[in-house]
């Protein structure tokens, strides 16, 4: 089950999927040509090839490639989006046109950056999220109740995103609206995580074994604090979410649940 999730999927070596075939030109003048390999970029009669390593994202929402050039990582410009099956820019990639094709392969990423990308998105050597990285090294884990379980928002804000001095504000979606994009954000400034005490955690929702499905209803869990007055007299239940929990778009192409839980 966890093995077919999201989580599982988040990284895989680069095979051309969702991009081998696609070609974009910016206004700008510079080509993207993909292919099972990699990308050939274009400007002003100057051709580069690059060899793509990686295709970070599960493809639920987006594909974004990341190859090394010399030492360096890098981000590459252009992402894979799903709601289009298309190519457009990455997100917080500079929307004027490239200058050169030293600027067209992408954002260089610092190797602290970098690391802590693939500590997100990998197992140790092996792509994806798999269990060690929620449980811990286990040898077998022949006795289940040894496995370590850290069903706190913290242990999934290591990599979903926390509050930092970014997102301090008890209003973080006005600040930057793709704070929306890292649910824990928004779920610790909500009153319903503040009067909780901590007891509203992401699995009193979600199971991190399998993918969020869209057709999941979250009600129960909402009732079972919500019981009596407020509940009864909802005119939306069953369905709290959309009301609640809208959906947000902050850029192009990416639409995410917006975690803040407003009345």
């Amino acid at each position: 089950m966890q093995r077919k999730s999201r989580h599982a999927l988040t990284l895989k070596a680069y095979d051309g999927e969702g991009f081998a075939g696609k070609t974009l030109r910016e206004r700008g003048g510079t080509s993207y040509a993909f292919d099972k390999s990699g990308v050939t970029i274009t400007q002003d009669g100057v051709e580069r090839v690059f060899a793509l390593t990686w295709l970070f994202g599960a493809g639920h929402y987006a594909r974004t490639p990341v190859f090394k050039d010399g030492e360096r990582w890098v981000e590459q410009r252009l992402s894979w989006y799903a709601a289009t099956g298309k190519l457009s820019l990455t997100p917080g990639h500079p929307v004027q046109p490239s200058e050169d094709i030293e600027r067209a392969m992408g954002v260089v990423q610092t190797p602290q950056n970098a690391a802590r990308c693939f500590g997100c998105h990998m197992t140790g050597e092996r792509a994806g999220v798999h269990c060690e990285n929620c449980h811990g090294a286990q040898g077998g884990h022949p006795v289940a109740k040894t496995i370590r379980r850290d069903t706190s928002v913290a242990a999934c804000a290591t990599c979903h995103r926390s509050p930092s001095r970014e997102y301090a504000s008890p209003i973080p979606e006005v600040e930057d609206p793709m704070s929306v994009r890292f649910a824990p954000v928004g779920l610790v400034v909500s009153r319903c995580y503040l009067k909780s005490g901590g007891k509203l955690t992401c699995v009193s929702c979600h199971n991190p074994h399998t993918s969020v499905a869209a057709s999941v209803s979250y009600d129960k869990t909402c009732v079972g604090c919500h019981a009596g007055k407020s509940a009864g007299t909802c005119p939306r239940t069953p369905d709290c979410a959309s009301c609640h929990m809208p959906k947000s778009t902050p850029v192009p192409y990416l639409t995410f649940t917006d975690h803040r839980i407003r009345k």
